[in-house]
């Protein structure tokens, strides 16, 4: 049982990073911000 627990307490914490980070990106792309593709945003150039 221990060894579930632990399984499950690691998903858990990945899956919080993973919905912060696509917050982030969406929260950054609604301000305006680069969005990584520097074929929209044409800042890099």
């Amino acid at each position: 049982m221990p060894a579930v627990l632990g399984n499950v307490i690691v998903i858990a914490v990945l899956a919080a990073v993973v919905i912060l980070a696509v917050r982030s990106l969406r929260k950054s792309r609604k301000s305006g911000g680069c969005n990584g593709d520097c074929g929209n945003c044409r800042g890099c150039h």
